[in-house]
């Protein structure tokens, strides 16, 4: 199958009403797969600190990635996936040191995918049996471009799944990236009083 390579510019904030934080969006045209978006945070559960990404797109199906939320993006921790009704299971190994070792192990529609950073914070690989999908930030935060190439038979699933997971907060997936965000992330947790 040809390689596919795709981009998808930054289209800006969207603020949100009372109690809503600002939605950020990528919206870009998957080759045969047409207009695909990605939007963090997506979906809120203020009581709970819970904020959401979700992908959509005519040939992706929804999907959603639902974690306790920091720096307005939902990291791994009380991490849901959906994807067209199916829930996914999630795994992986918080004391391992390698990038491998570190990977997210996700389990959904009957396939395995092994989610992991490549060299810097910016890069991040999707593989499964047969596909492999390489993800690029053009920048950490709020990139003005998120570009994808895959390899293999990648269909709709493949590349929703690598893009919704450019809207989770993922540095933790190398050592030096959970060493160096665990005292902001162990801050978040406090419940401090108002002063």
């Amino acid at each position: 199958m040809n390689p596919i390579q795709f981009e998808l510019p930054y289209q800006g904030p969207h603020h949100g009403g009372l109690r809503k934080r600002s939605t950020h969006s990528w919206a870009g045209t998957v080759a045969g797969f047409g207009t695909v978006e990605l939007s963090t945070p997506a979906e809120e559960q203020l009581s709970r600190d819970l904020v959401g990404a979700w992908v959509s797109g005519r040939g992706i199906p929804h999907m959603s990635f639902l974690g306790v939320g920091f720096r307005d993006r939902p990291r791994m921790a009380d991490m849901t996936l959906t994807v067209d009704g199916w829930s996914g299971k999630l795994k992986r190994r918080h004391l391992a040191v390698t990038p491998r070792g570190r990977a997210l192990r996700i389990d959904i529609a009957g396939r395995s995918y092994r989610y992991q950073v490549l060299g810097s914070k910016n890069r991040h690989e999707l593989r499964r049996t047969g596909a492999v999908l390489t993800m690029a930030r053009a920048s950490w935060r709020y990139p003005e471009r998120i570009s994808g190439s895959g390899q293999g038979d990648c269909d709709g699933l493949d590349i929703g799944l690598a893009i919704l997971l450019e809207g989770a907060y993922t540095r933790n997936l190398s050592f030096s990236g959970a060493l160096y965000s665990w005292p902001g992330r162990f801050l978040s947790r406090l419940d401090l009083p108002d002063f």
